[in-house]
């Protein structure tokens, strides 16, 4: 009897893109080489310009490649049609932005009910049951009532959080979710993502700080549109807490 052939949640092979204005072809990815497994929690980390963003866009069905593959689950991106990909964006993949791009005047709860509004599957009757769970997942049930413009930077990540968690995605990406948060605030955040990742989502995290990448277990750095490192099972914590650094 075979074996069943292993099939890796994403996977990416001499990915390319650019961008086209007129006759001018601008390149932003080179044959992006990729594979992540279903659970892992990765980082892709480089600076402003470096194709960072570009990339996790086109993994998160946000954008198109030019050239190469993008394998979802084994499924080629360029065979999926609108309908698929729609249902793609509503129930496998979330995102967590920088700006949060929560809605003003409602409340913590309303805020995560959201995506289960338009999802395809979820009868009604489950939706409170799920928002409830995702928000006691990011440590905000106390707030669960609280508008969105009364609670802090790094409360208003962690419902950013729990909506896109609310789903159940197969991957949750997130857009320098540290961005606009102060230090103490960020680190919260990334314990949330951290505390996710341990309970088994996989979890694809965009930075261009070193600090904020290291709290994954995976850094892959991107620049100038190539992948230069793909650094792997990392166990950090800083000498002044006791902790040693694993490779």
């Amino acid at each position: 009897m075979s074996t069943p052939k292993h099939i890796p949640l994403i996977e990416t092979k001499k990915l390319c893109k650019s961008y086209f204005n007129d006759d001018l072809e601008t390149p932003v990815l080179f044959d992006i080489d990729l594979v992540i497994e279903r659970g892992e929690f990765v980082a892709i980390m480089g600076p402003s310009g470096s194709g960072k963003s570009t990339l996790m866009h086109i993994l998160g069905f946000l954008d198109h490649h030019t050239k190469g593959q993008f394998l979802f689950q084994g499924e080629p991106a360029t065979k999926m049609d609108e309908d698929t990909l729609a249902k793609i964006r509503a129930t496998r993949v979330s995102f967590v932005f920088q700006a949060f791009n929560l809605l003003p005047r409602t409340t913590v709860f309303q805020n995560v009910l959201l995506p289960l509004l338009y999802h395809p599957t979820i009868p009604a009757a489950e939706r409170e049951g799920r928002v409830q769970r995702a928000i006691e997942a990011v440590g905000l049930s106390e707030r669960s009532t609280y508008l969105s413009n009364q609670l802090s930077g790094g409360q208003k990540q962690r419902v950013a959080i729990a909506r896109a968690l609310v789903t159940q995605p197969e991957v949750i990406f997130a857009d320098e979710p540290t961005g606009n948060l102060d230090s103490a605030s960020g680190t919260h955040v990334m314990a949330a993502l951290q505390a996710l990742h341990r309970a088994g989502h996989t979890i694809i995290l965009v930075t261009h700080e070193q600090s904020t990448a290291e709290h994954a277990e995976r850094i892959l750095k991107i620049y100038d549109g190539k992948i230069t490192d793909d650094l792997r099972s990392f166990k950090r914590r800083h000498a002044k807490d006791g902790i040693t650094i694993e490779k």
